[in-house]
């Protein structure tokens, strides 16, 4: 065990000498590593050996006791005991306001001597038990980040955490000091996750594979990944994203394990109350969309990869998917309650926002880019469903954007 380092700063020989040799140190589990005749000296060797323990004089040459003391306190939480030929109140009073241990009075009483050391050990074997039951929790802590991550932010989707208390624990568990700009849901398909995965083992190691995926298409952003009740996967993003990272993680995740998976991935506008309702948006979509038929999850699966070309038509997805453009028509009305049209255009509007929103492209650039031949056609189509032209949204956008 490390021994507590003890400091006697005093002018006088025989003072210094007579506290060195009339205890016992190892008792105390202390030892004298040092003596000085000045307040200078006093704090030179204190700060330099980082000691534990100062036993100082009050009235010293250079630099006076009080001096000395205050020059420690800045760097030093060390016990100081003073010893002092003058029983002076303000001296008590600087001694209570540099909370100091101890007042002892020249000649230094032995038995006074020892209670104090007995008091002072005690205190510095409780400090140290405190100092070390901290040091274990914080490598705890460090050590299970991703496990109370995952348990705080389910109890942030079950509602149980209100805003204040999301901003207060972001700091703590080291993520960045704002609502998460993107929500990420991943679900799989129930039936088949329930045949493959009957043990614990097979569902840590499925588990793995799809957090793995995701982890490489995030991984130059700050996320934070967690699971909720094993159903769901969920991944906050703070930054920017590209849509294209939900068809990456379905494709990649159906490569690498044969299994299906859903993704959506959902702006949050940087509020709680967003950030709640797109997860309840997201689990509902979803959700519903594993109920579709296989031919609206492929249409809608084909949607999604080309809506940004020009030349996609109900027509050719139909042909591909080998029914009719009639039958499949009536099916996505069917079962999505929207028309292909509605479909294809609400995708590129959201796609149209997102640019408006992060780049400084024109609005025929725009246009062009997510599978419109005119500007004019997408600013109608812009207009009908935001309420809103696209040069309006831009500047509402630039405005709010110098305000933060």
């Amino acid at each position: 065990m490390t021994k507590w380092k003890v400091l006697i700063a005093d002018d006088e020989f025989i003072i210094r000498e007579g506290i060195r040799d009339a205890v016992d140190w190892e008792k105390y589990n202390m030892e004298v590593i040092g003596e000085a005749e000045d307040g200078e000296e006093a704090v030179e060797i204190a700060l330099k050996q980082e000691i534990d323990v100062l036993f100082i004089d009050l009235n010293m040459p250079i630099m006076n006791g009080i001096a000395a003391m205050k020059e420690i306190r800045k760097t030093l939480d060390c016990k100081i005991i003073i010893i002092s030929g003058y029983d002076n109140f303000t001296y008590a009073q600087e001694a209570i306001r540099l909370q100091v241990e101890e007042y002892l009075l020249k000649p230094v009483n032995i038995n006074e001597l020892e209670n104090v050391l007995k008091n002072v050990k005690e205190e510095l074997e409780e400090k140290e038990k405190q100092t070390n039951m901290i040091a274990h929790a914080s490598t705890q802590i460090k050590k299970n980040y991703s496990s109370i991550r995952n348990h705080f932010f389910q109890d942030v989707f079950q509602g149980k955490v209100s805003e204040a208390e999301l901003m207060e624990h972001l700091q703590f568990l080291k993520l960045p000091m704002h609502i998460p700009n993107y929500l990420i849901t991943v679900k799989w398909e129930e039936d088949t996750l329930q045949k493959m995965l009957l043990e614990e083992k097979e569902w840590e190691v499925y588990y793995g594979k799809i957090t793995s995926i995701i982890k490489v298409c995030v991984s130059d952003m700050d996320y934070l990944l967690f699971d909720q009740d094993r159903k769901w996967i969920k991944v906050l993003i703070w930054g920017e994203i590209t849509e294209d990272i939900q068809l990456d993680i379905e494709k990649m995740v159906l490569e690498s394990t044969g299994q299906t998976v859903h993704v959506l991935q959902s702006p949050t506008g940087n509020t709680y109350a967003n950030l709640l309702e797109a997860d309840k948006k997201a689990h509902d979509m979803i959700s519903s969309y594993i109920q579709f038929s296989p031919l609206v999850k492929q249409a809608i699966a084909y949607i999604r990869k080309h809506y940004q070309n020009k030349e996609i038509n109900l027509e050719s997805i139909a042909k591909g998917l080998h029914v009719s453009s009639v039958y499949l028509s009536k099916m996505i009305k069917q079962e999505l309650g929207e028309s292909y049209i509605q479909i294809l255009t609400r995708l590129r509007i959201n796609k149209a926002k997102q640019l408006l929103e992060q780049t400084d492209w024109s609005i025929r650039e725009i246009a062009e880019v997510i599978g419109y031949d005119s500007q004019h056609y997408f600013s109608t189509a812009f207009k009908k469903m935001e309420g809103v032209s696209p040069i309006r949204y831009k500047q509402t956008c630039t405005r709010s954007s110098e305000l933060n």
